[in-house]
């Protein structure tokens, strides 16, 4: 190609990023083999539904990494003063990464275009283009990236940089994110590395969500191990089904995936060849988002249950001050709210729960915030439960609860504040606490009892933040009272569900709810 004498048709091409990713760049394939990059057909259609941020689950062996090293590099041969750069967990990877891949495909990028600029390799992690007319562009490879500012980041396999460091995850949250503009671009791929951190949160509040996202949310997308069409042809013969596993486990999960036979041949070997462990086949090479996720098959709540949950109910919030109204107030219709009260010092969260009774019970709002202090959280509640009739209010009365209770009796109707009655044996008579105690006895009936409603489907939940708790509650739980002080993930929308859920028994005790106070009037209270 005569760089300056270009055809019509040669201009054409050499306008079209297409174009040029899928013609222009060298890489070595799986078998160390120099190739011509070509876009798979995962790599398409992502490429095809991308947005400004996007969020990307998969299996193993897709080549995003490699994608989008393609696709920034590109950017950065062909847009002045265009600054990316990928981040990797570990400065090992990213040396590897840029050597393997940035570094390659400059090298083995055409000669004639690549005379058009001048390039400084001084750094081992950077490639820094000089435009003739005095402008730049850069391309790095980094574990961290604590300032500057970029047109593109992307983050490779952030689900581990979760797992190993939750410091490292917020300052890239906190701190990289922002230096990209909204006209930028941020993308995050991993495979899934259990379900606690922020790619996890990050991705099914993405996957969630109804509609299209805003500019600055991010958009999720999954790949499974379907994609990968090169491995489907790598098998050459087809298991019957009678020679893999008894119990009809492959025939089963054939069926309900829709998978071919050279599809569940492929699958079987995989499971094979890591040991037979289900829970390492799920995460490497998972077929479900639900599935990629899962680290423990000791979930108390149904997955399959908890996903027609998401299919049929989950919707769009309005948000109110720190809450979320799915379903506003109905006339008629009975409320109760749970809660479970935290100290709000940025440990594990405040949370609130707002039940419908009427006909079917459905969760219609509710509240998590790490930083609500028992005394605010007594308005919002109070807030919230004239929001909806003045309903029955039942906070936990554990460890911080006491003070919300105080604070709630003072702002909010006694007789809607939800009192335990016991016995005292020494008294001989009935005694009325306020709030709801949990103990190593009740615990375990409230969960049960939310369990049973969840995988029976009695219940409609339309937050899908209570939806994600319910996703990764493990059964163990039901049986600690305090949870242990290391402990990342408290479940407090769960506790808050379930406690509120308990109310369904006890909402007819408490008289006739009130008309629904305006908006207004309610947040003067706050």
């Amino acid at each position: 190609m005569d760089i300056f004498n270009l055809t019509p048709e040669e201009k054409k091409k050499l306008g079209d990023k297409n174009w040029r990713v899928n013609n222009l760049y060298k890489i070595r394939n799986r078998k160390d083999k120099v190739i011509k990059f070509k876009r798979n057909l995962a790599q398409a259609h992502f490429n095809k539904n991308k947005h400004s941020r996007n969020i990307i689950l998969k299996s193993r062996r897709i080549g995003f990494t490699t994608e989008e090293v393609i696709d920034m590099a590109d950017d950065a041969l062909w847009t002045p003063n265009f600054h990316c750069i990928m981040l990797s967990y570990d400065k090992d990877s990213a040396l590897d990464i840029f050597d393997d891949k940035v570094l390659f495909a400059w090298e083995n990028y055409p000669p004639e275009l690549k005379e058009l600029l001048d390039v400084d390799t001084k750094r081992a992690n950077k490639l820094k283009f000089g435009w003739r007319d005095g402008r730049s562009s850069s391309i790095s490879v980094r574990s961290r990236a604590r300032s500057g500012g970029y047109s593109r980041i992307h983050v490779s396999e952030f689900g581990k940089i979760c797992k190993e460091s939750y410091l490292k995850a917020k300052e890239i949250i906190s701190g990289t994110f922002p230096t990209v503009p909204l006209g930028g671009r941020i993308d995050i791929e991993s495979t899934a590395e259990g379900e606690i951190g922020a790619f996890h949160d990050m991705f099914w509040e993405a996957w969630n969500r109804q509609g299209e996202p805003l500019p600055n949310e991010f958009k999720a997308h999954f790949y499974n191990w379907t994609w990968d069409v090169e491995e489907m042809e790598t098998v050459s013969i087809v298991i019957p089904f009678d020679d893999m596993d008894k119990g009809n486990i492959f025939s089963d999960y054939a069926i309900k995936h829709k998978l071919s036979d050279i599809q569940i041949t492929y699958y079987y070997m995989k499971w094979i060849g890591l040991n037979k462990d289900w829970n390492t086949l799920h995460q490497e090479y998972p077929t479900t988002p639900e599935e990629a996720f899962i680290s423990s098959g000791n979930k108390l709540f149904d997955m399959e249950k908890i996903g027609l949950q998401v299919q049929r109910y989950v919707k769009d919030a309005e948000s109110i001050g720190l809450w979320k109204i799915y379903e506003g107030y109905r006339t008629g219709h009975l409320y109760a709210i749970g809660a479970d009260p935290a100290e709000g010092v940025g440990g594990d969260n405040t949370a609130a729960v707002v039940w419908d009774f009427t006909l079917r019970p459905k969760i219609v709002a509710t509240l998590r915030n790490d930083r609500l202090d028992p005394a605010s959280f007594a308005y919002e509640l109070s807030w919230a439960g004239k929001l909806f009739g003045t309903c029955l209010i039942a906070p936990e009365r554990n460890n911080h609860g006491h003070a919300v209770i105080q604070k709630l009796r003072e702002i909010y109707p006694e007789n809607k504040i939800f009192k335990e009655i016991k016995y005292d044996t020494e008294l001989e008579q009935d005694t009325k606490k306020f709030g709801w105690l949990t103990t190593g006895a009740s615990k375990p009936k409230l969960l049960y009892d939310l369990m049973t409603a969840v995988n029976e489907d009695y219940i409609e939940v339309m937050c899908p933040n209570v939806l994600e708790e319910l996703r990764t509650y493990e059964r163990e739980e039901i049986n600690k009272v305090r949870p242990d002080k290391d402990q990342i993930k408290h479940w407090d929308l769960v506790m808050a569900a379930a406690i509120g859920y308990a109310m369904r028994s006890h909402i007819e005790d408490v008289g006739e709810q009130q008309p629904q106070t305006t908006h207004e009037n309610l947040h003067s209270e706050i």
